[in-house]
């Protein structure tokens, strides 16, 4: 019988803990919904989400690019270098002249929208992706093959 009690407490603090972390959830969700309401009327505030905004992609990419290019320098292909070299160098200066188109048109505009900036255009994002899927494959392909735990176990 003090079985079925300690299953019943056990079941009573679970079911009040799923409570209490759904309202917990929601009173979070409604604070945060009325702080960014507020944020609405203070002038520039949305100039500013929307700068922060147009960043976001350049940034992201950019430093991606850059960790790619210095890892690239002790990468043993000399072939695979030199075509690394040139997609991260035609990407950047992509992503060069881009950024500083986007800055001009927000600065000229103010637009809110992402659909007017260029780096935010599907076909540019997804290549970039593609860039970098397709150079990481290239420069996997062209490393020394590693050896699995098979042949490594069967070497001791």
């Amino acid at each position: 019988m003090q079985d079925n009690g300690k299953y019943l407490r056990l079941f009573g603090t679970m079911f009040f803990m799923f409570i209490g972390f759904l309202a917990a959830i929601i009173i979070i969700l409604f604070v945060l919904k009325f702080f960014f309401g507020l944020l609405s009327y203070i002038p520039g505030i949305v100039h500013l989400f929307t700068l922060f905004i147009i960043c976001v992609p350049a940034s992201l990419f950019v430093s991606v690019y850059l960790i790619y290019i210095k890892r690239t320098k002790s990468h043993p292909s000399a072939s695979a270098k030199v075509f690394s070299y040139i997609i991260f160098s035609i990407a950047l200066c992509a992503w060069a002249y881009f950024f500083v188109t986007d800055i001009i048109i927000f600065f000229r505009h103010f637009y809110t929208t992402v659909g007017e900036y260029m780096s935010y255009d599907l076909f540019f994002l997804s290549a970039n992706v593609f860039l970098m899927f397709l150079v990481g494959i290239i420069q996997a392909l062209t490393v020394q093959k590693e050896p699995d735990w098979l042949d490594r176990q069967r070497d001791y």
